[in-house]
């Protein structure tokens, strides 16, 4: 009896130390995922909610007076699970492709008066940057693929 206590406590620190990395890790693993959630939520959804919300604005204009409102109403209800599946796919490849450190680093960047003023002032560029933008892209993909 007297050999059994100290060779349970071998084991049970034994056990302890195999399995605490992989807790660990678990542990880290699900911080970053949580983490990487918030930074998508600070620095990509406000993007992705104005995309989505003149979409549905400039489809609901098309129609006809007395159906803007349920139209718009439908179509946010249909999108909203799309638009959690997509800020998901964010999330999952920022918590794969950034560290810990990283996303702590970006976090609080967004979360500064400077990163939330970058997200605003990319929110509310005018529309003629947007086209000026839209241009230069088209002009890139022609370069890339050639006249037709």
């Amino acid at each position: 009896m007297r050999f059994a206590y100290p060779m349970l406590m071998a084991a049970a620190l034994a056990v302890h130390t195999l399995t605490f990395p992989a807790a660990a890790a678990a542990d880290e693993a699900s911080d970053k995922v949580a983490l990487a959630r918030q930074v998508v939520d600070l620095a990509v959804a406000p993007g992705i909610d104005g995309r989505v919300a003149r979409m549905i604005a400039e489809a609901a204009a098309k129609q006809p007076a007395d159906r803007q409102a349920p139209f718009r109403a439908d179509a946010e209800k249909a999108a909203a699970p799309i638009r959690a599946d997509l800020l998901g796919e964010f999330a999952t490849y920022y918590a794969s492709a950034l560290s810990l450190a990283e996303l702590k680093d970006i976090h609080g960047f967004y979360s500064s008066p400077a990163g939330r003023k970058l997200v605003q002032v990319e929110e509310a560029k005018p529309a003629e940057v947007n086209a000026a933008i839209q241009q230069y892209i088209i002009k890139l993909v022609v370069l890339i693929n050639g006249p037709k």
